[in-house]
């Protein structure tokens, strides 16, 4: 089923990129916490930035988005027909795992409401399982809401884990008296509640006026149990050692909980190939928008996948063929922020340090497909004395020379240089990993 339906959207794609597209309500819809795009005009050409926004998080590894929106017309069709769901196309196109949500009748209408001055904030729906909860909202106004900006979104409840966001936050340019979007949470551990009931909070700013919408709301569905395959399998990729320790299947998302080897002689950024296949060939790949892997410090990480939860196989193989890599002296980039000197970078020097001062760095990677290489590659920011430097905003946007990433520190009294962590990276270990779990 699926594979015809991908086959469909290839053609469809073809087509499509030939023609004058409007992405900027597909431009809202960013993730793994990745936020979402905006469009900006530099030097009379117009191209696309994404913005990434600082949350709370537990051990969050990584935000992503999704570049572009290509919307399955069955997709849409079987979206539109479930009454409030129809104005969210876009924002769950392209995750078969939210489509099998959508089929098999696990989204849950809210309709709670707030109205503050001439702005109304609605509840439309959720998505809740033990791994996290999908929330659709609407702000609607007389007024135009043109740069509407989203400052802050929390959510709250008994029994909560910590965990991960990721929500739009810049409107385009456009006239529009509608914003619509997706806020994506992402438990830390799983969370299990007989009545779940939750307290959202979403600051909004317009035309420089802050607004702050309390709704509470309560799921009344019954959260499906998760299911879960342990696993404790060491494999490798060309030497670099790692252990499957288990796979957690959600209606939501998958978790595969994989464990480094600390001896390994490389530092393993992504998974970049890594699915789950049936026995019919059927695969459910990466996360397209949202957050997509936890990690820590100490080489244990969950990455998320699609979800094949109502499918129910009779066979499934976790597969993996590619991996990030570096060598473990090159998988940093060390950087003084006044004086834009390089002290450490990989050796291929695909990184370019195109300007920097205390507050603010851009880096560029020439010769790089920005559709192959999606990611935003540095992590963390320390300084000369050991003292983290937060960064709360970070941007990424494409031109035809280069990809180009903004990094925005919080202050500016930091000890040069900095050391920023790569998670990501253009330099590939592959392998043929294929692991039954039923």
């Amino acid at each position: 089923m699926y594979e015809t339906e991908e086959a469909r959207l290839k053609q469809l794609k073809e087509h499509l990129d030939q023609q004058s597209l409007p992405l900027s309500e597909a431009d809202q819809a960013i993730c793994r916490g990745m936020e979402r795009a905006c469009r900006e005009k530099k030097q009379a050409r117009k191209r696309r930035k994404r913005i990434f926004g600082s949350v709370a998080v537990v051990a969050l590894l990584l935000l992503t988005f999704i570049t572009s929106i290509r919307v399955s017309p069955v997709f849409a069709q079987a979206v539109a027909s479930i009454p409030g769901l129809e104005k969210f196309v876009e924002l769950i196109a392209m995750d078969k795992g939210l489509d099998a949500v959508i089929q098999n009748d696990y989204y849950q209408e809210i309709g709670v409401t707030q109205t503050i001055d001439d702005k109304t904030l609605t509840v439309d729906g959720v998505i809740l399982d033990e791994t996290g909860i999908n929330i659709f909202y609407t702000i609607e106004s007389k007024r135009s809401l043109k740069g509407l900006q989203v400052d802050y979104i929390n959510l709250k409840a008994e029994g909560i884990p910590e965990g991960s966001f990721s929500y739009g936050n810049i409107m385009g340019e456009k006239e529009v008296y509608t914003y619509k979007d997706r806020i994506d949470y992402q438990f830390g551990e799983l969370y299990t509640s007989e009545k779940p009931s939750f307290d959202l909070k979403i600051a909004i700013k317009l035309q420089g006026e802050p607004t702050l919408f309390t709704v509470p709301f309560t799921v009344p569905g019954q959260v499906k149990p998760s299911e879960v395959y342990t696993i404790d399998k060491e494999v490798d990729i060309e030497g670099q050692k790692f252990t499957i320790e288990k796979v957690t299947v959600s209606p939501l998302r998958v978790g595969v909980k994989i464990s480094i080897d600390p001896a390994n002689t490389m530092k393993i950024l992504q998974f970049e190939d890594i699915r789950l296949e049936d026995e019919k060939g059927e695969v459910w790949g990466a996360i397209q928008n949202g957050t997509t892997a936890f990690g820590r410090e100490d080489g244990n990480s969950t990455l998320f996948l699609q979800s094949n939860y109502f499918s129910k196989p009779k066979k499934l193989y976790l597969r993996i063929n590619k991996v990030q890599a570096l060598k473990a002296e090159e998988a940093f980039a060390e950087v003084n922020t006044e004086t834009g000197e390089w002290l450490n970078q990989p050796k291929d020097q695909k990184i370019q340090l195109l300007q920097s001062n205390k507050h603010h760095a851009e880096f560029i990677m020439k010769n790089v497909d920005e559709v192959e290489f999606p990611f935003f590659f540095l992590g963390s920011a320390i300084d000369a004395k050991g003292v983290e430097v937060e960064i709360p905003t970070t941007g990424k946007y494409g031109d035809e020379e280069a990809t180009h990433w903004d990094l925005n520190f919080d202050r500016t009294d930091y000890t040069n240089p900095l050391r920023l962590e790569l998670f990501a990276y253009p330099n590939y270990l592959e392998g043929d990993i294929k692991i039954e779990l039923k």
